[in-house]
């Protein structure tokens, strides 16, 4: 199977298949053969190339945190295939490129998502308050935090501008 991986924000090509008790890998064109263990769904051991990592995997969908070797990462996984069985059911799932803008005049409270943040849909990006009410603005899809251009208790004009999701 094929598919592009993304962490922190760099797309890998990936191609696996099994491979006796385990699977073979290639990466951007670099072959692995990886023998795994799943210990619970969320925890598994590989062996690469002779070296052990204790990794542990959680996630919906095609989004997932990972954190191996005391390092945390946000991993997304393209599969075409997916994203045509998604587009049936739910367009606004498959938003990639996402102008987020101030629904109403407001101050920032706080940004719940930072540059770089992996983000699905209905995650909270903004606290915004507005008539002393405190007002989450979600992401209507997947994407990447590319840009924010506003700040944490900036006061902000309807329709004004505050982040960008690829």
């Amino acid at each position: 199977m094929k598919t592009e991986v993304t962490v922190a924000n760099r797309t890998y090509i990936v191609e696996y298949e099994s491979h006796g008790e385990g699977l073979k890998i290639c990466i951007d064109d670099q072959a692995y053969t990886v023998d795994t263990n799943n210990f619970t769904d969320v925890f598994y051991s590989i062996l690469i190339a002779g070296k052990s990592y204790d990794i542990v995997a959680a996630g919906k969908d095609d989004i997932y945190s990972v954190a191996v070797g005391g390092e945390s990462f946000n991993v997304h996984f393209f599969d075409p295939r997916a994203c045509l069985n998604r587009e049936k059911h739910s367009q606004s799932a498959l938003e990639s490129h996402q102008l987020i803008s101030a629904p109403m005049a407001g101050r920032i409270i706080r940004f719940k998502a930072q540059v770089g943040d992996l983000v699905t849909s209905n995650d909270g990006l903004v606290i915004l308050e507005a008539m002393k009410m405190e007002n989450e603005i979600k992401s209507r899809g997947i994407g990447v935090v590319k840009e924010i251009f506003a700040a944490e208790d900036d006061v902000v004009e309807p329709g004004q501008k505050l982040m960008i999701i690829e």
